[in-house]
């Protein structure tokens, strides 16, 4: 399966390359002296390599984790389109400052931790993925305190709002794997 042809990767892939664009600073704003040394892409590319496939064994617990993991997916997906549509109605009404915006995001990323937490994972596959997922919005939580703390509001480092999108995609493959084998051996 592609990579991008999943709604919620695709919508968290959109949320994380607009952060990153409205992180990165603009050319005018870095001194002359660090444009060469803030170079970030190998620092990017290098936080969006995915981790191989594991292998684990087939337990009964499969469908109970896989379901669990979709339904999750879901509900980020669908809150995610609500902050979208949320962000978007306040924005046209005037309404929207970055402060407000901020704790927004900051918001939805704390309820996607708080939901990962309370799933109730049986297998070691369904565990390791919670634990990839965990990762990642455990980091952007990181990037938004930094942010918050900032006194211009920007990243020190860039490169730190794709930190971790390596494990967001490493989840996502593997959970499709994980369902495609599973659905074979149905």
């Amino acid at each position: 399966m592609n990579k991008l042809s999943n709604p919620v990767l695709l919508t968290s892939l959109l949320s994380i390359t607009l952060l990153i664009t409205a992180c990165t600073p603009k050319p005018e704003q870095i001194p002359n002296d660090q444009n060469q040394a803030t170079d970030t892409s190998p620092k990017v590319l290098d936080q969006l390599k995915t981790k191989p496939i594991k292998e684990f064994p087939a337990t009964p617990d499969d469908a109970h984790d896989i379901a669990l993991l979709t339904e999750y997916d879901q509900k980020f997906s669908e809150m995610n389109n609500e902050l979208e549509a949320d962000l978007e109605k306040r924005a046209v009404e005037g309404k929207l400052s970055a402060e407000i915006s901020q704790q927004l995001k900051r918001d939805s990323i704390q309820s996607s931790l708080n939901m990962l937490k309370d799933l109730d994972l049986k297998t070691q596959q369904g565990r390791y993925i919670q634990g990839l997922l965990y990762q990642y919005w455990e980091n952007q939580a990181k990037v938004y305190d930094e942010k918050k703390q900032s006194p211009d509001g920007e990243l020190k480092q860039p490169s730190d709002a794709v930190k971790g999108m390596g494990e967001l995609f490493t989840a996502q493959e593997q959970l499709d794997h994980w369902k495609a084998k599973t659905e074979k051996h149905s």
